[in-house]
C-alpha cells in the first residue's frame, strides 16, 4: 500500500499505477490492474512514449470514466472503445493519430469532454459534431478544413475549441450552438465569400450571436461582416455578469 501526498489517502497498488505520467513507458501493461481492474475510475498515461493501446484495455478496464493518453506518439486505437460505457472524459491530445476509430460514433453518444487537439486528423467523424452528449469539444490544430453541417438544435456543447485549423466556413447548423460560453477560434482566417453554396450568412451568424449572451456582448469586436478579412476571435470562459455592453 502506497499514500497519496495530496489527499493522504490509502492507495492499493493497482491505484497507484492508474496514474502513471511522465514515466517513459512505451506500454500500458494490464496485468498492474489485476484483481482491482473494476475498481479503476481513472486512468493516466499521459507524457509518456506510447505507441499503441492494448486491445482488451476497454473490456478489461469496465468502470473507467476518464482516460488520459495525451502526449504520447499514439497513431492508431484499437476498435472497442465504445465498450467503456462509463467513459465521460477522454483526452488524445498532442498524439500522431490520422484517424479516429470507427465505434466513436457510439462513443460520443455518452460521452461528455473530447481533447483531440495537436493530431493530424484533418477531418472529424461527423458524429463527434452532432453528439448531443458532449459539453466540452478540444479539437484545435487538428487539421480540419470544415465542418460537418451537423450542429444539433439540442448541442449541449459550452465548450469549442477550433483553433489554429483551415477552416473558412461555418454551417449554417453553426447557429444551433446556444450552450456556449468558450469559443476559441484563434488563428483561423475567415473569408468571407458572396456565392449561394457556403456557409452561414452574416444574419444567420449574427442570429447565432444574439442567442448566445456572451457573444452578443463582444459582437462589434469579432468582424465586420460586410468586409472581407482575417480575422481571430478568442473568447474565454469569464462569469457573464462581468461583462458590460459594447
Amino acid at each position: 500500500m502506497m499514500t497519496s501526498p495530496d489527499t493522504n489517502m490509502v492507495l492499493c497498488p493497482a491505484h497507484v499505477s492508474s496514474v502513471s505520467s511522465h514515466q517513459s513507458l512505451s506500454e500500458i501493461q494490464l496485468d498492474l490492474f489485476v484483481n482491482h481492474e473494476h475498481l479503476i475510475c481513472n486512468l493516466d498515461f499521459s507524457n509518456n512514449v506510447l505507441q499503441s493501446v492494448p486491445a482488451d484495455l476497454y473490456t478489461y478496464l469496465t468502470s473507467l470514466s476518464s482516460l488520459t493518453l495525451s502526449h504520447n506518439q499514439l497513431q492508431t486505437l484499437p476498435l472497442g472503445i465504445s465498450k467503456c460505457v462509463s467513459l465521460r472524459g477522454l483526452d488524445l491530445s498532442f498524439n500522431k493519430l490520422t484517424f479516429l476509430p470507427d465505434d466513436f460514433v457510439d462513443l460520443v453518444k455518452t460521452l461528455q469532454v473530447l481533447d483531440i487537439s495537436s493530431n493530424p486528423l484533418f477531418t472529424l467523424p461527423a458524429c463527434i459534431f452532432s453528439s448531443t452528449a458532449l459539453q466540452e469539444l478540444y479539437a484545435s490544430q487538428t487539421g480540419i478544413k470544415e465542418l460537418p453541417d451537423v450542429f444539433s438544435e439540442h448541442s449541449q456543447l459550452t465548450v469549442l475549441h477550433l483553433a489554429d485549423n483551415a477552416i473558412c466556413r461555418l454551417p449554417p447548423s453553426f447557429t444551433n450552438l446556444s450552450q456556449l460560453v468558450d469559443l476559441d477560434l484563434a488563428g483561423v482566417k475567415w473569408i468571407e465569400s458572396h456565392d449561394s453554396k457556403v456557409t452561414v450568412t452574416s444574419p444567420g451568424f449574427s442570429a447565432f450571436l444574439y442567442a448566445n449572451p456572451l457573444l452578443e456582448r463582444i459582437e462589434k469586436k469579432v468582424c465586420n461582416y460586410n468586409v472581407c478579412c482575417q480575422i481571430s476571435i478568442l473568447i474565454l470562459p469569464l462569469a457573464t455578469d462581468a461583462y458590460t455592453e459594447v
